[in-house]
């Protein structure tokens, strides 16, 4: 049975990578902190791709992984929850032949040899949330080419080695109950992303039931990353999208969405000397604070403001409908039927 080290060494050896470090660890040195405390080559391997990248998972998906039998299976569950390190919540599926309970991995200590001791994954979740993750984890499963970027950290780094700021990613502003302390999160949908030569791929997850729905999510998280998409386009990065889905009804429609937002960037609308000359005193006196300039000329700053609007506006119409992606596929996550969570 594996025994979990004493805090004393997990802490020397974590501190020791951290010490060394200037850039997030890779997969390989995380899976090999892990080793170092005694899991087999094997459990390293798992715990280091599920906790970065989900914190649960099926039974199904490990077998996938792995090629193994129920048998190898139950005894690799049963090693990690008798170390303490994993709960299984569940019990076999309405057909009665196939595994589909849920093991989370929460113990604490593998995550903080991983770095990630803060990590969400860690904690419970809500059903939807738990369904989100492990069909993130299918795709990652299914692809294990890609170049994955797990954690906040290591998006931000990659974006800003594109040079790219960190204004154009998704972001989040929590406030505290009990404090004025904010904190901003980047990349709050918590989904997958993988770079790929000069693609970036952008992976999107909701188990959301009923088709206006799942379009509306669908249509939030593409705008919520337009500007980084924008980014990215103007470097002449490709952009492509995979939706996961559980179902190929699901998938398809999806897909009509998708289409309607691939294609090349509009060029931008010419601006005729006067609008270009408003849109820099509006920039201008918002950099300065100093709004006198609006007032003497644009009849002040609310006129201006609405004015710089109409441009804008016929500026979009202009180009006609928005395309934000170069390139989009499907991927139906076949083991996570829609009742694998019913039990």
């Amino acid at each position: 049975m594996h025994r979990i080290p004493r805090p004393s060494a997990l802490t020397s050896y974590c501190a020791g990578i951290e010490a060394t470090a200037t850039t997030p660890p890779t997969f390989g040195e995380r899976a090999a902190a892990l080793r170092a405390l005694g899991w087999t080559d094997r459990q390293a391997d798992w715990l280091t791709l599920v906790c970065l990248h989900s914190g649960v998972f099926i039974r199904s998906q490990y077998q996938a992984r792995y090629n193994v039998t129920d048998g190898p299976t139950a005894r690799f569950i049963g090693s990690l929850t008798r170390a303490g390190v994993l709960r299984e919540a569940g019990s076999l599926d309405r057909r009665g032949y196939r595994p589909t309970s849920i093991c989370h991995v929460h113990g604490r200590t593998v995550y903080r040899a991983l770095g990630i001791e803060d990590n969400r994954h860690r904690r419970n979740a809500s059903r939807e949330l738990v369904m989100r993750r492990l069909l993130s984890l299918d795709y990652v499963l299914e692809h294990p080419e890609c170049g994955w970027l797990p954690t906040e950290p290591e998006k931000l780094a990659y974006f800003q080695r594109l040079g790219i700021s960190p204004t154009a990613v998704p972001q989040r502003v929590y406030h505290g109950a009990f404090t004025d302390r904010a904190t901003r999160r980047y990349f709050v949908f918590k989904l997958p992303i993988a770079s790929s030569g000069t693609t970036t791929t952008f992976v999107h997850a909701d188990p959301v039931e009923g088709p206006r729905l799942q379009a509306d999510r669908l249509r939030t998280w593409v705008i919520a990353h337009s500007a980084l998409w924008e980014a990215l386009r103007n470097r002449r990065w490709t952009v492509h999208v995979v939706t996961v889905t559980r179902t190929a009804a699901e998938a398809a429609a999806k897909a009509a969405i998708l289409e309607t937002w691939r294609g090349p960037p509009a060029p931008a609308a010419p601006r005729s000397e006067a609008d270009q000359q408003l849109m820099d005193a509006i920039e201008l006196a918002d950099s300065t604070g100093d709004l006198r300039p609006l007032d003497a000329k644009y009849g002040g700053a609310i006129q201006a403001a609405r004015a710089a609007r109409r441009i804008l506006d016929q500026e979009k119409a202009a180009r006609g409908p928005a395309k934000y992606i170069d390139a989009y596929s499907t991927h139906v996550a076949e083991r996570l039927t829609p009742d694998v969570l019913a039990a």
